[in-house]
C-alpha cells in the first residue's frame, strides 16, 4: 500500500483490499433490496423518535435504537438534492456524453440515494424512479 504524496492529485498505487473479501448487506439492506426487487423504496422507522432512515439502516444514529420496523417511502416524492457530472473515465478519456450522478432524497426521511440521472437535471427538481436495478437510474422531470 502507498500514497503518491509528491504531486497534487492524490493518486492509489495499489490493489484495494476491499476487492478480496465479500461483504453482507445485513438485515436493514436485505429489506431495502428487496424492496428495489419489488419497485419500492424502503426505509427503517425508529420506534423512539420516529425518523424514517434511507436506505434502512439497523440502528437509530441518535437514539442507539435498534429498528425492526420497516417502512415503504414515496418514491413519487424523490427530489435532487445534489449531483455532479462526469466527463472522463477512471483512465481520463473523455466520455461520448456526460454522466450525471444524482443524491435524491425523500421529505422527511434521513439519508439518500445516489443514481444514474438522466433529463434537465437540477438542484430541488423531481425525479422519477425509471429503474430499481442499482444503482437507480431516475428520469429529472
Amino acid at each position: 500500500m502507498s500514497w503518491d504524496k509528491s504531486v497534487k492529485e492524490i493518486k492509489w498505487n495499489d490493489v484495494m483490499e476491499t476487492e478480496r473479501y465479500e461483504y453482507t448487506v445485513g438485515p436493514a439492506g436485505e429489506e431495502f433490496f428487496n424492496g428495489l426487487k419489488q419497485g419500492k423504496i424502503v426505509g427503517s422507522k425508529c420506534s423512539k423518535c420516529g425518523k424514517v432512515y434511507v436506505p434502512a439502516r439497523f440502528y437509530c444514529e441518535d437514539c442507539f435504537v435498534k429498528i425492526d420496523n420497516y417502512v415503504e417511502v414515496d418514491k413519487g416524492s424523490a427530489y435532487v438534492d445534489s449531483y455532479t457530472v462526469i466527463y472522463k473515465d477512471d483512465e481520463g478519456h473523455v466520455l461520448e456524453k456526460p454522466v450525471y450522478i444524482a443524491l435524491i432524497r425523500f421529505p422527511n426521511t434521513v439519508g439518500g440515494l445516489l443514481c444514474y440521472a438522466e433529463g434537465n437535471v437540477r438542484i430541488g427538481a423531481k425525479v422519477r424512479i425509471t429503474n430499481f436495478d442499482w444503482p437507480l437510474r431516475v428520469m429529472v422531470e
